[in-house]
């Protein structure tokens, strides 16, 4: 292989659908947690981890 050939080998093997939030009963801003990865209270769900249908925009 040459410095200017792409390495795709491995690629497609797998789900892609696994790399998604599958779970939707979990918050898709901090996936249950109830706090962002800075410690604070997520906005989305304010703490509790939960989806509340609030995801949507406009």
């Amino acid at each position: 292989m040459t410095d200017h050939e792409i390495n795709d080998r491995n690629l497609g093997a797998g789900d892609p659908a696994a790399a998604q939030h599958v779970d939707a009963t979990l918050c898709p801003e901090c996936e249950g947690a109830g706090a962002l990865a800075t410690g604070e209270v997520c906005p989305v769900c304010e703490g509790t981890g939960k989806a509340t249908g609030r995801t949507g925009g406009g």
